[in-house]
């Protein structure tokens, strides 16, 4: 019941995310018809920044609920939290250094710049919320559902390198080991490979 509740949570925020879409799409071709100008301008680059990201949400989450399995889906909605994260603060912070610059540019009187500054974090700024708004999402998603992050998977390398190591003879690892010392009673290195096996390294002559 667990699984099928997240994975219908899941659902519940595509149709949310396709219905926010849809939204924007219709605000920018309908609701700032009235305005004019740079007005127009500023209002159009930020609601492109939200269907932008919004738009990204929706196509992550349903590439993510295409999996049958329930394990990965967590662990993808887990991935894409800290992806949007990562984006919010990265936008945030490109956002306080442009501002900044702003600042500098209306104190020296740089004012054809400083309008060309306004748009960028006009843009920055509808980044910053919309990639805080999908986080949240997300982030309210996986506290209501009370899930916990499945450990990630082997990749494919890993795995076969831990598979050849299991062929080992376990002879060859004793005659190295030699009750972790070597002939002259050296203590020797050991690797650490998967859980809890150990291989004996001797130290070169």
């Amino acid at each position: 019941m667990e699984s099928e509740s997240f994975r219908s949570r899941v659902m519940a925020l595509i149709q949310k995310s396709r219905r926010a879409l849809r939204l924007y799409n219709s605000a920018g071709s309908a609701s700032f018809v009235r305005l004019e100008g740079a007005t127009a301008e500023l209002s159009g680059a930020q609601v492109a920044e939200w269907r932008e990201i919004n738009g990204l949400l929706l196509r992550k989450l349903t590439e993510a609920a295409d999996s049958p399995n329930t394990k990965k889906l967590i662990y993808d909605i887990f991935a894409l939290r800290n992806e949007f994260q990562s984006l919010w603060r990265s936008s945030e912070s490109e956002l306080v250094t442009s501002q900044r610059e702003l600042i500098a540019c209306a104190e020296r009187g740089d004012f054809i710049k400083a309008t060309s500054l306004a748009t960028v974090l006009v843009s920055l700024k509808a980044r910053v919320q919309a990639g805080q708004a999908a986080h949240h999402e997300l982030d309210m998603l996986i506290k209501k559902s009370r899930v916990v992050r499945p450990a990630a998977e082997l990749s494919e390398d890993g795995a076969t390198v831990l598979s050849t190591l299991e062929l080992l003879d376990e002879q060859a690892i004793d005659e190295l080991a030699d009750d972790g010392k070597d002939q002259r009673g050296v203590p020797q290195l050991k690797l650490a490979v998967g859980a809890g096996k150990v291989i004996p390294l001797k130290r070169k002559s």
